[in-house]
């Protein structure tokens, strides 16, 4: 059974095609970019359309197809056991359930490292009782321009070394040292609790910390899609 799956971003959308569990194809459009969508819809063809969306949901008149948007409030592959489920990212959950259906019955903890940085745990019986949230690298960069009189506003690149010899390199130095000393920390507590932890990295930072992180991590670039097609394929299995 052929899916489409949207991930429908702050500035972008990604976009995969699913033949079951199998990803056969995936990209990123621009948000209002609906004719790549239909194009998309016209040569594939898929059975059903599914998304999650942290913005306006384009209307069926718009993309050109019916799409079902993810509703944490129907049954889900996890059990979630955060206190405040009304205000949870439907990424951090597609996430999350992405990473059980890779590594079933094992801890995980998924970092999704793009305009902010989130980690998020689900438990080896699938529990999901939450995680954490914090400025992703653009964020720490454009913060230290707006909040200050002086710092310039820097477009991110990856230094070398860890000493910056000047007012940019010492900012970025600043970035890189503290989100990659943050996640080493993430992830020392989250293993001190579940020691046979899986650790999965996603996001549109995705790279810098698989490169640079010195731990066992594996990148998934395409988890989030990966958790929406398998809330698609778990809510079939109940309607059957």
């Amino acid at each position: 059974m052929k899916s489409g799956i949207l991930d429908i971003g702050n500035s972008s959308v990604k976009w995969a095609l699913f033949e079951g569990d199998d990803l056969l194809e995936s990209g990123v459009c621009t948000y209002g970019e609906w004719e790549k969508l239909r194009q998309l819809h016209t040569h594939h063809a898929p059975i059903s359309w599914f998304m999650s969306s942290v913005q306006q949901v384009p209307s069926t008149a718009e993309l050109g197809f019916k799409c079902e948007e993810l509703d944490l409030n129907h049954a889900l592959p996890v059990t979630i056991l955060y206190q405040t489920p009304s205000t949870l990212g439907k990424d951090r959950i597609a996430g999350i359930c992405g990473a059980r259906h890779l590594f079933p019955n094992q801890a995980c903890l998924v970092i999704d490292a793009g305009t902010c940085i989130t980690f998020d745990l689900v438990d080896a019986e699938g529990n999901y009782p939450g995680g954490s949230i914090s400025p992703g690298i653009q964020m720490r960069l454009k913060a230290m321009h707006e909040q200050t009189g002086r710092l310039p506003l820097l477009d991110w690149e990856d230094p070398d070394g860890f000493i910056g010899d000047s007012t940019k390199m010492s900012m970025l130095q600043g970035v890189k040292q503290g989100v990659l000393g943050e996640c080493e920390r993430q992830i020392r507590l989250y293993k001190e609790r579940y020691p046979s932890l899986q650790i999965l990295i996603t996001g549109g930072d995705c790279s810098f910390f698989e490169i640079n992180l010195k731990m066992d991590i594996f990148a998934a670039p395409n988890l989030v899609l990966t958790g929406l097609n398998t809330i698609l394929h778990y809510k079939k299995s109940l309607d059957a």
